[in-house]
């Protein structure tokens, strides 16, 4: 029998986490049944199949007279706070700073059983204190209890899964709309599908739109989907555009003698990162010298992967999960990032990677054409999602790279601050609150 590969196990740990049976105990996304004559038995009652996960919802008549804003969350769990889920703790937490009483609730996912570290983590990432009698932690959902809200409650849902849960609790609430949170066109993270048409009509719900990025925002109204192809979205959406923090992604000077080093952003389960299109441009440009073995280090982050042998001589190795002030380290001493995303969302990886003076190289998508890319910075280079334009562009990269182009100046056209990010769309969701659940 022969040898098996280095990285074989690992690979088919990542192949069964994506479509094998699900760990006992842990219930099965309905959207993904398992294949197989047995699974025709979820289809028999009549009340089914099951398409979106709603807890039970409680109306509480002494809630009146504390009137919150629900934040329906996909989760409540540390361990898990990445760039979407920091985004809402974010803009949603500086709500505290208007006199707003705040509720984060898990609806979908599950809770920590201490969940006071994550409101320290909020407070850091809020830069807002969120004291508990205002601030309230609810752990509902699965593996929690009922969702318990009051009957002047406003909403905010912030995945397509938590915006059914706003509809179905607005049956019995004053508020006839919910405020929604868009960080992405999210139908787009399945084929067509179930799960496609209903996460894509979660965006005609009675909503009021808050979209991070502006190209996300010209992308649904380009497309008219849902509020955006009605004439007054205008009046019922706003954008904002994500800061980077210019005290953490910086430029830094480089020694000469150090090995070149590229990132790799490949993240399998999320289809919309292109992992194998981005596979295998590494390895067309490995096959075209782009990499001198010993000269260059390239290393796959933002997932558990093997050791993946790129051609030429040249190895990836990963990079294990790193703390935030880390992670902006490895950046800036790092010359290259490759981060595709098939999504009009441009992702914060390759701004991250601008600010430090690297060179980004990501896909187009819609608006996000690669002149727009270019003038958000000159170091973020947008190519058609094409394993040769992709190889090509690594190919030109690691020569700038090579002929001392590495370490720009950093210039990248987004805010410095999260206060200079929300600056206006902060006020416009305290004021669409304030409506919508008929705050004075």
């Amino acid at each position: 029998m022969p040898a098996e590969l280095p990285g074989a196990r690992t690979l088919r740990r990542i192949a069964r986490r994506i479509g094998g049976p699900a760990p006992a105990g842990r219930p099965r996304d309905p959207g993904r049944p398992p294949v197989g004559e047995r699974d025709w038995t979820r289809y028999l009652p009549v009340d089914g199949p099951e398409l979106t996960w709603t807890p039970p919802i409680e109306v509480d008549p002494g809630r009146a007279g504390d009137p919150r804003v629900t934040v329906l969350m996909p989760h409540l769990q540390l361990g898990r706070m990445t760039g979407g889920p920091n985004t809402i703790l974010n803009l949603t937490g500086r709500l505290a700073r208007a006199g707003m009483r705040l509720r984060y609730a898990s609806v979908v996912g599950g809770a920590d059983e201490d969940l006071e570290p994550l409101r320290a983590h909020a407070e850091r990432v809020a830069e807002t204190p969120l004291p508990g009698d205002t601030v309230e932690f609810q752990a509902a959902g699965r593996g929690g209890g009922p969702l318990v809200i009051g009957p002047r409650d406003a909403l905010v849902a912030t995945w397509w899964p938590t915006a059914h849960v706003a509809r179905s609790a607005l049956a019995a609430l004053d508020a006839t709309e919910f405020v929604y949170l868009v960080q992405d066109f999210e139908a787009g993270f399945y084929p067509w599908s179930t799960k496609h048409a209903l996460a894509r009509a979660t965006l005609g719900f009675p909503i009021r739109a808050v979209v991070n990025e502006s190209f996300l925002l010209e992308y649904l109204t380009r497309e008219r989907i849902g509020l955006f192809g009605e004439p007054a979205v205008g009046d019922r959406a706003i954008a904002f555009e994500p800061a980077i923090d210019r005290s953490l992604f910086r430029p830094e000077p480089r020694v000469a003698a150090a090995p070149r080093r590229l990132l790799f952003y490949a993240r399998p389960r999320n289809e919309r990162n292109l992992f194998e299109l981005g596979l295998r441009a590494l390895r067309e440009a490995a096959r075209a010298g782009a990499f001198t073995p010993g000269r260059w280090e390239i290393r796959s982050i933002g997932s558990e992967l093997p050791p993946l042998e790129l051609g030429a001589g040249v190895t990836m190795t990963p990079t294990p999960w790193l703390p935030y002030p880390e992670y902006a380290r490895l950046l800036r001493g790092s010359d290259l990032l490759l981060a595709l995303m098939l999504s009009p969302h441009t992702s914060y990886p390759p701004l991250e990677m601008a600010a430090c003076g690297g060179i980004a190289i990501t896909n187009s998508f819609g608006p996000k054409t690669p002149g727009r890319l270019a003038a958000l910075s000159a170091q973020i280079r947008g190519v058609e999602p094409d394993v040769a334009a992709i190889a090509g562009a690594l190919v030109a990269a690691a020569g700038e790279v090579e002929g001392g182009a590495s370490g720009g100046g950093g210039q990248v056209a987004a805010p410095a601050t999260w206060d200079e990010s929300f600056a206006t769309a902060l006020p416009w969701l305290v004021a669409s609150l304030r409506e919508i659940a008929g705050w004075a």
